[in-house]
């Protein structure tokens, strides 16, 4: 029983068929399988920074209200932040030469 091309071909055509379907899904079009990869991961990382700036923005916001309650915080922000002072006293800034 010797089968020919044709006959092996058309008996596979399925096998090819789903073949090309798999190629053609992972590796073309602007759905592919790659390209979805490559955009889950640039949304992984947008959300990494979303919750950073979200962190940084609730930090920020509890120091304005700090701010606006306490006149100590206000005080030390102006000490450390802008070196001012008390009228009898002095400041002297160290910085490393680095």
């Amino acid at each position: 029983m010797k089968y020919s091309i044709k006959v092996i071909l058309f008996k596979l055509k399925y096998v090819f068929a789903f073949l090309l379907f798999a190629v053609a899904i992972t590796f073309f079009g602007e759905s592919s399988l790659i390209n979805r990869y490559a955009q889950q991961q640039e949304i992984s990382k947008l959300r990494g920074e979303i919750e950073a700036y979200q962190r940084r923005f609730n930090k920020d916001n509890a120091m304005l209200n700090s701010l606006k309650t306490d006149p100590e915080a206000l005080r030390q922000i102006a000490r450390e932040r802008y070196y001012m002072k008390t009228p009898d006293e002095d400041i002297f800034v160290i910085e490393d030469e680095e």
